[in-house]
């Protein structure tokens, strides 16, 4: 069973054989540790017969906790490991309650529960009340750098598996530390492979981290200067630990066949990310005709490719003789998994077949029904690829049967999921269209089981859920918009959350394709935020939040991007929801947004409006082109999200405009969205949501408000980098303090963190930060500066705001921006609100003018100040502000009879409840 007090965030563990099996990592004698403890055959003066029997107990309980281990059972194994640990324990055996705890845990790190396994673990080196926390992980470091040297090998074995749970945990930093403590202890022994494997899957999950937090720019500075050291450079110590492990000649064979194969599955990954990314630059460069940029791209990724491939095929070579001389066990079966999982993925299918099921064949005589099930399955997914999708269908429908058969008795929802999905994708395949809405509901039910259930087991897999975990959610939505069912079959379809009282659930709107589809679609939103943050934003619920509960003025616009064409549907209050379907392609309609970035906010170009106004003269002719450019494309996307549903806005006098935002649309300026004739603002409020669910409908309290306004107006030099001068600051924090009179000021040296904590106790409803700062997909760049030349992270301020026991109506971001091109960055801008407790965000998705930014928010509070006035009406009022200044004195006569550039007033975003 899971408990629901391990809840932290979303998390998808299993995202194919235990994230691809990249870290399944099983010491040698993992299995039968307790072999080593020596019974007593006879009694003697020394010892009781009671002693030597509850011994030979003891050794009993652990040998048959390692049968039903190796059988597949795994709660039974955990259930007799626990019960030989307790009766070694009672007989005073240290040694042997050690190992039977720590393969205690390897199961219950099989099933997922790791804050359990990391329990187990804590009890081998005694410490009172685990719990795993930071602080208790520090204190066992602590004890063992005193006692380094005396640490015996089954303790340092014991350290290894720690490592593992604290990398699944995402407490990569500590994984590291633990493990190398690990390593000092075992000298020379066999089982230090093992520890490096380990080692190697940290650094990877290190890897993995560092690089999917490069920004845009960061990315493109790798490929200008053809840097292959550099594009690896996050993944060098992973290289390096692969294969230290594989060179120890005395270790195990698991262990090192498991280095090669995640070694060679690391290096087909990083070939794949890596051509997609240069192909994305080579496309944007093609579009300005930068010959040398795109002659550069394609060098280095030559460069690159041929050092990755030559690598992957020295390992692919040396794989199957090893895997051929492995004695069948469950590693071993995972082993040949993980190389046919990794050879399916690069299209290398002749020896696949075979290799599968062979470890069928293995699973099935071991009477290891987990290891069957995902045999069956991947054995499914290989006939799939070569087309046999009738032979496909079989073996996936018998590996779900297997699966649901484990549900029974224990929780196999992580396989389960997998299955569903693959048999809702068969049955597309087939025209079967209900079949497989049928199928992908129940991926998607499961889904959100796993969502309530284990929101604390496996952060280093946060960015496989792209690719394993959010083609549930869009399948499902694709085919539920082109679907007939009735509404009575769909009802049928959606499992209810166990936790929700189900009379609660919202009874008011059928439940028809559209519905579902925008619950699904929500569920989706909150999933990725979750993700996102490792940590989650909200609690799952059943019952479907409405526009009519919050806001009968506002229009709700769901764009989903789907591979044949946009859905957009549309929530009206008091009305049934409304579809159309734009027919573009998915490629054309990021071939659109990758174009608009270009020549918006792309630093790498030399003529996007971003490097037009960063120079101290900007070029009118240059800034004429660009605008004439971008209107066009500003235009296309209005016609596909507003365009179908002008109608109906104006019939129903519709406000204000919000927008749940997904993938590459989410760094769209959506204000600047063009009719031909007007931009989107000048005719609607527009704020953005990262779900519906995460909105409270209470409105701001205007009486008495009063305003935490803290700003950097010097210079200042952090970490080696120079932070301009705002100069402008102090005249927008005195606006502020003018207007909302009960308001305090924080300026320069009084600025700091304990100054902003402490302050934050008096009750602020707003706060605002006028400073530089960032927000990124990157903790370590993902700040604001502070008067006295530190940073504080995004991640601590929202710890600072939520502290205080009261809750920030708005937290208002002057002068900083989002990192460029970093989709995932304005993801979590959408959801830092919810997290840190605030309702509402305002901040800017380019860095803004000081002089722009002071008028703009003061425009903003004269606005707020109004009674009556939501938030949402009081920012568009000061965005039409600088509209109509900017149409009234362009900066240049060339611009006179164009519309105002998006790129002076359009950056500003309102996130969250725009009440």
């Amino acid at each position: 069973m899971i408990y629901k007090k391990y809840r932290r965030f979303l998390i998808f563990i299993f995202s194919g054989l235990l994230g691809l099996l990249s870290s399944l990592t099983i010491p040698a004698w993992s299995h039968s540790p307790s072999l080593q403890v020596i019974s007593r055959p006879n009694c003697s003066p020394e010892s009781s017969c009671s002693q030597q029997n509850a011994d030979s107990r003891a050794l009993e309980l652990a040998r048959d906790g390692e049968r039903r281990y190796n059988a597949g059972d795994l709660e039974a194994a955990v259930q007799l490991w626990q019960k030989a640990a307790e009766t070694y324990e009672k007989i005073g055996d240290r040694e042997g309650m050690t190992k039977s705890l720590i393969n205690q845990s390897q199961a219950l790190q099989d099933l997922g529960l790791y804050p359990k396994a990391c329990k187990a673990l804590l009890q081998v080196f005694a410490i009172p009340n685990p719990n795993c926390s930071v602080s208790q992980i520090e204190q066992l470091q602590k004890n063992l750098a005193q006692q380094q040297d005396s640490l015996t090998p089954t303790q340092a074995i014991g350290l290894q598996s720690l490592g593992d749970v604290l990398r699944r945990q995402g407490l990569l930093q500590k994984s590291q530390e633990i493990l190398q403590l690990s390593l000092a202890s075992l000298s020379e022994s066999p089982a230090k492979s093992a520890v490096l494997l380990s080692l190697a899957n940290t650094e990877r999950t290190l890897g993995n981290q560092i690089r999917d937090r490069w920004d845009y720019d960061v990315v493109t500075e790798i490929i200008d200067r053809k840097s292959v050291a550099d594009a690896l450079a996050p993944y060098q110590k992973a290289f390096n630990y692969y294969q230290q492990a594989v060179n120890i000649a005395s270790a195990p064979p698991i262990p090192k066949i498991q280095a090669q194969l995640n070694h060679f599955q690391l290096l087909l990954e990083l070939q794949k990310w890596w051509s997609e990314q240069t192909n994305r630059r080579i496309a944007s460069w093609t579009r300005f005709t930068e010959s040398k940029l795109i002659q550069r791209a394609q060098d280095f990724n030559a460069q690159l490719q041929l050092q990755l491939s030559q690598n992957a095929q020295a390992l692919q070579s040396q794989i199957p003789p090893q895997l051929a001389n492995l004695t069948p066990s469950r590693p071993g079966i995972y082993a040949q998994i993980n190389f046919a999982e990794s050879l399916l993925q690069s299209a290398q299918t002749p020896e696949v077949e075979n290799l599968l099921k062979n470890t069928l064949q293995q699973a099935q005589n071991l009477q290891d029904k987990r290891a069957e099930t995902y045999a069956l399955g991947y054995l499914g997914k290989f006939y799939y690829k070569q087309g046999e999708l009738t032979q496909a269908t079989k073996l996936t429908r018998q590996a779900l049967m297997l699966a649901q058969e484990q549900n029974i008795n224990g929780d196999a929802r992580e396989i389960t999921y997998l299955w569903q999905s693959q048999l809702g994708s068969l049955l597309r395949k087939q025209r079967d269209p209900k079949g497989a809405i049928a199928a992908y509901t129940a991926a998607f039910n499961t889904l959100q089981s796993l969502r309530s259930d284990l929101n604390a087991n496996n952060q280093d897999v946060q960015f496989d859920f792209i690719q394993e975990v959010k083609p549930v959610y869009t399948e499902l939505v694709d085919l539920l918009l082109q679907s007939n069912l009735s509404n009575e079959e769909l009802n049928y379809l959606i499992v209810p959350n166990p936790n929700i009282n189900r009379q609660k659930v919202e009874t008011k709107k059928t439940l028809d394709s559209l519905e579902l589809a925008r619950r699904v679609i929500e569920s989706l939103q909150l999933a990725e935020l979750d993700n996102f943050f490792q940590d989650p934003c909200s609690e799952a619920t059943d019952i479907a939040v409405q526009i009519d509960n919050i806001d009968p003025t506002a229009a709700v616009v769901y764009p989903i991007v789907l591979p044949n064409r946009i859905e957009v549907i549309l929530s009206l209050a008091g009305q049934p929801l409304q579809a159309v379907k734009i027919p573009i392609t998915e490629p054309e309609v990021n071939e659109t947004l990758d174009k608009l970035y270009d020549y918006l906010d792309n630093s790498s170009i030399n003529n996007s409006a971003r490097n037009i106004f960063s120079t101290s003269n900007p070029n009118p002719r240059e800034l004429k082109e660009n605008i004439e450019t971008l209107l066009p494309i500003f235009a296309e996307v209005y016609n596909w999200l507003i365009k179908p549903f002008e109608n109906q806005l104006n019939n129903n006098q519709i406000k204000n405009l919000v927008f749940v935002l997904n993938g590459r649309l989410q760094r769209v300026p959506i204000a600047a969205l063009y009719d031909g004739q007007k931009y989107l603002i000048e005719k609607y409020s527009v704020a953005l949501v990262p779900s519906l669910q995460l909105i409270s409908p209470q409105k701001l309290q205007r009486q008495q408000l009063r305003v935490l306004a803290a700003g950097v107006s010097e210079q200042l030099k952090v970490q080696g980098e120079f932070f301009a001068a705002l100069v402008n600051v102090p005249k927008e924090l005195e606006q502020i303090k003018q207007t909302f009179p009960g308001s305090q000021k924080l300026l320069n040296q009084e600025f700091t963190a304990k100054t902003i904590q402490k302050n934050l106790q008096q009750n602020f409803p707003v706060v605002h930060l006028a400073t530089h700062g960032l927000f990124s997909s990157n903790p370590q760049r993902n700040f604001i500066i502070t008067g006295d030349g530190q940073s504080i992270s995004i991640d601590e301020l929202s710890k600072l705001l939520k502290e205080t026991g009261t809750t920030v109506e708005l937290l208002v971001l002057s002068a900083c921006e989002t990192a460029t091109g970093d989709e995932r960055a304005v993801l979590g801008l959408a959801g830092m609100a919810v997290r840190s407790g605030a309702r509402s965000t305002l901040a800017t998705l380019w860095p803004v003018g000081d002089t722009s930014t002071a008028l703009f928010m003061g425009q903003f509070y004269q606005n707020l100040k109004q009674p009556g006035t939501k938030q949402i009406e009081a920012f568009r009022k000061a965005q039409l502000s600088l509209l109509e200044s900017l149409k009234s004195n362009p900066p240049f006569p060339e611009l006179k009879n164009l519309p105002p550039h998006p790129y002076y007033w359009a950056p500003y975003v309102l996130v969250g409840n725009w009440q």
